[in-house]
């Protein structure tokens, strides 16, 4: 194609697709969801005359169990469906036989006439297509500005295919749907990498604002603190990859039951575990969170005997594991130097499970609550004794909680 042709092809798809363009920089804060984000895009595109029947994005994600993330829109259906892939997916067959890894190994295009038997025996996907009555199938990269490739795929079941302009359309949309989309993925990586790391209560009070050094506010909350006993001595005895394992064996334990019953996790500690379940201020609110961490406690004990089950059958010594528990005003909130922050909790309630925590050595189960705590509880208690512990006003009454009955479970 002549340099004038070209030009004049690429100026009548600016002029074809404006209203897809100032759509995409009007809206770009109003669209949610990148599932969204793609219906619209493409129900934008048929409006101006594109044969478009089906399109894909794929995604590459910073998240700890998510590698990427795939959209797929279909005419037939008018909206768009997401799938996440674990970490792990690339070294399966149909990640290596995918025109996705062309793209994301820095390929310009991958560009298929689906009746093609070349291209449906390379790619187990235009074989799909090709079953599906679709015609011809266009992929190509999207880059972030952080470097980061994407991939986008288009598929038409007319004869024609996509002819020259539609080709040339498609691509001079893509520089504002790319700024759009990576607009809508920054978003939503920082507020996945704020729950993952400092969870997702926190995380959703740093979005909204909470970054100042002493921001916070004051809540009721039942505190949560657990403690792996012998870890120490046994961090010694073994390589650091056993003991990384069985951290995480042991942290799955503790935080599966805490969040399930409303708990928020608000950081690991070396081989300790901090979380609360916040709450009013009533009796009733307060009531129902203590029994609910209780329950967490019992169930991630559940956990732990199951672990040293499997454990013992490896041959490797079985763990044990301390839990407290408290209720009363926490600050939650900011704190740290000018430029380096920690999202936590503290006040007398912090220090006191911390220290409460000490005296479930011997405990079966090893739960001890504080005396606040058993009041606002439904549960029945064993008092365990006045105890003066380090850093604590005056003495302080330990208590650990009864097995539950079938009506105090319910």
């Amino acid at each position: 194609m002549s340099d004038v042709l070209e030009k004049s092809l690429d100026e009548e798809a600016q002029k074809r697709v404006q209203p897809i363009v100032t759509w995409l920089l009007e809206e770009r804060l109003n669209i949610g969801r990148a599932s969204n984000l793609l219906t619209y895009y493409c129900q934008r595109l048929r409006e101006v005359g594109l044969p478009l029947d089906r399109a894909t994005i794929h995604l590459p994600q910073l998240h700890p169990q998510i590698v990427a993330r795939s959209l797929l829109w279909l005419r037939e259906t008018g909206g768009s469906v997401e799938t996440g892939h674990r970490h792990g997916d690339r070294s399966q067959d149909f990640y290596l036989r995918s025109p996705v890894r062309i793209i994301y190994e820095g390929g310009a295009k991958v560009h298929s006439r689906v009746a093609s038997l070349e291209d449906r025996q390379e790619f187990p996907i235009i074989e799909d297509l090709h079953r599906d009555g679709y015609a011809e199938y266009l992929m190509l990269p999207i880059a972030f500005a952080t470097g980061r490739i994407n991939a986008i795929s288009f598929a038409t079941k007319e004869d024609k295919g996509f002819d020259a302009l539609d080709q040339a359309s498609l691509a001079a949309t893509l520089p504002a749907f790319g700024a759009v989309l990576e607009l809508n993925q920054a978003q939503s990586t920082a507020r996945s990498l704020l729950d993952t790391y400092v969870g997702r209560g926190s995380g959703e009070r740093i979005l909204n604002g909470a970054v100042r050094r002493g921001q916070g506010e004051e809540i009721h909350a039942v505190v949560w603190y657990c403690d792996l006993r012998g870890f120490t001595k046994l961090s010694q005895c073994e390589e650091l990859a056993p003991v990384i394992a069985l951290l995480n064996d042991y942290f799955d334990c503790m935080a599966a039951p805490v969040e399930a019953h409303g708990g928020e996790i608000l950081k690991f500690m070396g081989d300790a575990m901090l979380a609360i379940f916040s709450c009013e201020s009533t009796r009733e609110a307060k009531c129902e969170a203590s029994d609910k961490a209780i329950l967490a406690a019992e169930e991630a004990l559940a956990g732990i005997d199951e672990m040293n089950r499997q454990r013992q059958e490896q041959g490797a010594i079985p763990v044990r594991v301390g839990i407290a528990i408290g209720v009363g005003k926490v600050m939650y909130g900011n704190i740290g130097t000018a430029d380096r922050l920690d999202f936590t909790v503290i006040g007398p309630v912090v220090n006191l499970v911390s220290r409460l925590e000490g005296l479930s050595l011997d405990l079966d189960p090893p739960i001890v609550v504080s005396e606040s705590l058993a009041r606002s509880s439904r549960r029945s208690f064993r008092e365990l004794g006045r105890f003066a512990l380090k850093g604590i006003p005056g003495e302080q009454v330990a208590l650990t909680p009864e097995p539950a009955s079938s009506s105090e479970a319910s």
